[in-house]
């Protein structure tokens, strides 16, 4: 072998192990750099006041992952409520995007981008993961002469905007009873009510025909109410003989999951750690029976698949808006 043929094998090796040596390196301080994270208490930002769904479920998990350890720092609860939303985002925004400071959030978020409502866009986010959601029902008064959803069409049908809905304009009640309205081919006429305490005071009171609510309102309630469809995938247990809007023939459903989201540029591995928090998390007993209790179901979804079923909603959701904008 010349003194070249080695030099060059020589050469080889040594670019071989250099490399090597580079690609350990990096992910070593990959490791390390994730390793480090978080760094101080993760802050998770609700845009609702204490004491909603949306907070409850926050608080809940945020106290499992801590007495679990599943994060080497503690998950702390900040309400910005308003804007429709855009003082919580704004209040992220504030913050570096290293996944020190997260939205918990549902997909409210998507119905206020449909309809230009806050000064954000989908892309501002990187999605964390789902934990879980609930769908709701599409109810009339007790005393209605509507008995069935098929009744109740058949006379919109026949009288177009003869029964008003309470809705607030631009939230889910709003959304899931005009997808069902474009599905079915009707319309309702409009009285704003933007809470279930005044959704539930409309329908009670006779100033509005129909009005939708969580399962769990319903079910709280249940006296003076009728409910028609559920807008989940499958039956509740809780109504067994409730159908759901699928069964009637309506492609319409709404599972408004409990949703994680980072700032758009939080680096992948912190994203990954806070998912894989979150879906211990969403497993644990407690958590399940607490969900089961309240007409909601605990599942994950992890951070591409839910970035995937977001963009597809928020698709949808502006074929909605365009018709009732």
């Amino acid at each position: 072998m010349s003194t070249n043929t080695r030099k060059a094998g020589v050469s080889r090796r040594a670019f071989a192990i250099g490399a090597g040596a580079a690609l350990a390196a990096g992910h070593l301080a990959g490791a390390a750099h994730a390793q480090g994270f978080p760094s101080r208490p993760v802050k998770i930002i609700v845009p609702f006041k204490p004491g909603g769904r949306t907070d409850v479920v926050a608080r809940m998990l945020a106290e499992k992952i801590q007495s679990n350890g599943w994060l080497s720092q503690p998950m702390a609860i900040v309400n910005a409520d308003g804007g429709a939303g855009s003082n919580a985002v704004n209040l992220m925004g504030r913050d570096a995007p290293d996944g020190q400071t997260i939205l918990h959030w549902q997909h409210q978020l998507l119905i206020a981008i449909a309809m230009d409502l806050g000064n954000f866009s989908l892309g501002e986010f990187k999605s964390i993961g789902y934990t879980g959601g609930g769908s709701p029902v599409w109810t009339v008064s007790e005393d209605s002469p509507y008995q069935t959803l098929d009744d109740l069409v058949t006379h919109l049908k026949d009288n177009p905007r003869g029964l008003v809905e309470a809705v607030g304009i631009g939230t889910i009640p709003h959304f899931v009873g005009a997808m069902l309205a474009n599905a079915a081919g009707f319309e309702t006429r409009y009285v704003t009510a933007n809470s279930g305490a005044d959704r539930l005071r409309m329908i009670l009171g006779g100033n509005a025909d129909i009005a939708l609510f969580a399962a769990s309102e319903y079910l709280a309630q249940q006296e003076g109410l009728r409910p028609l469809v559920y807008f989940g995938t499958e039956r509740l247990a809780q109504l067994p003989d409730v159908p759901t809007a699928t069964e009637l023939g309506y492609d319409v459903t709404w599972a408004n999951p409990n949703w994680w989201l980072a700032p758009a540029d939080t680096p992948d591995e912190h994203v990954a750690m806070l998912a894989e928090a979150l879906e211990k998390a969403i497993a644990d007993p407690e958590i399940v029976q607490y969900f089961q209790d309240n007409t909601l179901e605990a599942y994950w979804m992890g951070p591409e698949e839910s970035a995937a079923d977001a963009q597809k909603t928020l698709d949808r959701l502006k074929e909605i808006a365009a018709t009732i904008g």
